[in-house]
Formats: structure tokens, C-alpha cells, sequence
């Protein structure tokens, strides 16, 4: 097990669960509602605390009550945050989240303001991190990262394009990104089996070492001596996709954490991410590791050569 740190967006997520998406200029009655912490590297950062690992975070926070809420939640499995910036004159950024429980699909709308990093800030950590995994947010704060551990394995959940996470996705180890991600920075329609080793050569363009692109439902896409790979999502029933993809993230790191091999690492991750989505919610859909290596065990996939 080695020191990982998470540097990255974090949010409180406020759920609303209805069998059909809105309809503009009407009402309607939710059948739940949920509120907990969210954000990439924060749903990261409280999956490898559940899964007693060494992790530090570091965020921006207010102390509003969404801000407390979301210290509470992470300081409950033992996650370090010593070195976020948590104070007054900061907003907690809040995230509302439609989930279509009749197909598993979510509408995430998410408001913040900037919270200006102090020119003083310094990271501290007498145990330097051996991991770090970026969301493409905190721009500011993983820069100081990357130069503060130039020395740590580092990984970036590549979920939105945006100038800052192309900045990242060229400097870190592990290049994990989304379908949208590599669509927007390719300039594609659409990936398609066609497409596909056309748009992960360009992304190989961007990050020379390791590449996977998430495909959602499809699984995913990667490269394995010279030869490009489709792995298989895990079928499940999809009740609610909130958090797949920072699971998926925050299971890869933990993978590494462990030492798995990268075909491993993938397929553990995939797993994981398929089973917290017949669940509601981000952090309390984390599935358990016993039925992670239980699912494992019993899932013969077969990768499929592009």
C-alpha cells in the first residue's frame, strides 16, 4: 500500500430521483431525495479511505454547512485534509443532480465561484505521496503538486475538456479520460468502432505513456503491447450512473496502490464502477471489496482486439 494523494473538485451533491427526465415549465413531485459530498477527487479520495489506504486530500472548501457535511463525511474513513483550504470566505460549490432511475442516466448542474489559492500556500506532508490523481480542477493546486512530488506516479480523471486538464493529461503518468474528453479534443462526432484507434493515437499524441479511454457502457479502450484493446463493461442493471466514472478513477489508483498489473487494474476498476451503479447516490453506491473480488472471480471477460 502506498501515500496517495487526490487534489481535485469537490461539491455537495443534492439528488433528485424521478422515473422520466423533466419536462421544461412544469412540476413535478420527486420520489427521493438524496444530499451527500461529491466531486471527482472527493468521491475518489472517500473510496480509498473506505478502502483503508493512506489518503490525503486537498480541495477548497467553505465552512458553510455543506462544507462541513463534506469534511465530516471524508474525516469518517480516515481521510487526511490537513492541507486543503477550508475557510469561511470560501463557497462550497453545490451540485444538482436529476437521476432517470428507469435508465441509470443523470443531468448534473453544479454552481461555483472561484476560490482564490493565498500566493503563501505551501503543501506540507512529512510522508511524501507515492500517487497523486487529479481531476482537472484546482488548477492552481496541482501545479504545486506536480512540483512539490515531481518523483510521485501521477494519474488524471480527464472528465470535461477544458485548457487546464489538456495541460495535465500531458504531464501526468497515467492518462485516464472520458469519452467526452476525447471526442472534444479530437474533434470527432462521435467514437465509434471506426474511429476508435484513429482518436486513441491522437490521445497517445497528448500523453506518450499510458492511455485508457472510458466508454460508459461500452467499457473501455486501451493499448497493450502495440495492440489496441476494447474491454467490456461489467453488465449490470443501471439504476443510477452519478459517480461511475470517480469510482472508476479512485478504484484505478487504488489498484495501483496494491500493485496490480495494468490488465488487473482495468478490469478492477471496471467492476467496481458497474456495481455502484445499482446503487443511488456517489459515495454510498461504493460497492464493498468482497463483492468487488467476488464480481471479479466470476466475470470471464474477453477483450477485443480493434
Amino acid at each position: 500500500m502506498k501515500k496517495i494523494l487526490c487534489v481535485g473538485h469537490s461539491a455537495c451533491d443534492i439528488t433528485y430521483l424521478t422515473k422520466e427526465y423533466p419536462l421544461e415549465n412544469r412540476k413535478y413531485k420527486v420520489d427521493e431525495t438524496k444530499m451527500m459530498g461529491g466531486g471527482p477527487t472527493g468521491n475518489a479520495s472517500y473510496l480509498l479511505g473506505k478502502y483503508n489506504q493512506e489518503v490525503s486530500y486537498i480541495t477548497t472548501l467553505g465552512t458553510d454547512p455543506y462544507g462541513v457535511s463534506i469534511v465530516s463525511e471524508l474525516e469518517s474513513v480516515g481521510v487526511d485534509l490537513k492541507n486543503s483550504l477550508i475557510r469561511s470566505g470560501y463557497n462550497t460549490p453545490c451540485s444538482m443532480i436529476i437521476t432517470n432511475t428507469s435508465t441509470g442516466s443523470r443531468t448534473i448542474l453544479n454552481h461555483r465561484n472561484k476560490n482564490i489559492i493565498p500566493e503563501d500556500y505551501k503543501i506540507e506532508y512529512d510522508k511524501k505521496p507515492e500517487i497523486i490523481l487529479f481531476d482537472g480542477h484546482e488548477i492552481e493546486l496541482a501545479r504545486l503538486a506536480l512540483k512539490e512530488f515531481p518523483e510521485s506516479l501521477t494519474v488524471l480523471d480527464a472528465g470535461s475538456y477544458k485548457e487546464e486538464t489538456v495541460e495535465l493529461a500531458s504531464k501526468v503518468d497515467y492518462l485516464i479520460c472520458s469519452e467526452d474528453f476525447a471526442r472534444d479534443y479530437t474533434k470527432v462526432e462521435s467514437l465509434t468502432p471506426e474511429n476508435y484507434s484513429q482518436v486513441f493515437s491522437q490521445m497517445e499524441g497528448l500523453n506518450g505513456k499510458n492511455v485508457v479511454i472510458t466508454l460508459g457502457e461500452k467499457g473501455c479502450i486501451y493499448r497493450k503491447n502495440g495492440e489496441l484493446y476494447n474491454h467490456p463493461a461489467f453488465q449490470t442493471k443501471a439504476i443510477d450512473t452519478t459517480g461511475a466514472g470517480d469510482i472508476f478513477h479512485g478504484a484505478f489508483v487504488y489498484a495501483l496502490s496494491n500493485n496490480f498489473d495494468f490488465i488487473k487494474a482495468i478490469k478492477f476498476s471496471s467492476v467496481c464502477a458497474s456495481l455502484s451503479v445499482e446503487k443511488i447516490g456517489g459515495r454510498e453506491s461504493i460497492p464493498e471489496l468482497n463483492d468487488i473480488y467476488k464480481r471479479m472471480e466470476k466475470w470471464e471477460s474477453t477483450d477485443f482486439k480493434i
